[in-house]
């Protein structure tokens, strides 16, 4: 098996030569081998995932933006495509698919509140 340094692994990774040690030291990195006060890393290893509170919160707050950006991108296509037929969404058809999009309220829901709302 061929083995690279933890330095030569860390700028393969992407992180720190300290977080390559912290990994083998945890054994998080399967195959490691220590020579002295030196980690030596299977060049095939597969980094892991980092499970550090820092990295959870960062990978959610991402998450949360893009939803953000999909939620109105969808909007956006939806009121491009009713504005072609002269139907263009109100700010209140906004909020609610808004609402649906975020998981706020159930699609059923709303038309139910769509015939309602029109029946009259």
């Amino acid at each position: 098996m061929d083995y690279i340094s933890s330095k030569e692994t860390a700028g393969k990774w992407g992180i720190t030569q300290r977080k390559v040690e912290s990994l083998c030291m945890k054994g998080r990195i399967k195959g490691v081998e220590r020579i002295g006060s030196m980690w030596f890393v299977p060049k095939n290893a597969v980094k892991p995932i980092d499970d550090s509170i820092k990295a959870v919160k960062q990978k959610n707050k991402k998450m949360e933006h893009n939803t953000t950006i999909d939620a109105n991108r969808i909007v956006g296509m939806v009121n491009s495509t009713m504005a072609m037929e002269h139907m263009p969404l109100t700010d209140e058809d906004r909020l609610r698919l808004h609402a649906v999009l975020n998981g706020e309220v159930t699609a059923d829901e709303v038309v139910r509140q769509l015939v309602v709302k029109h029946r009259r």
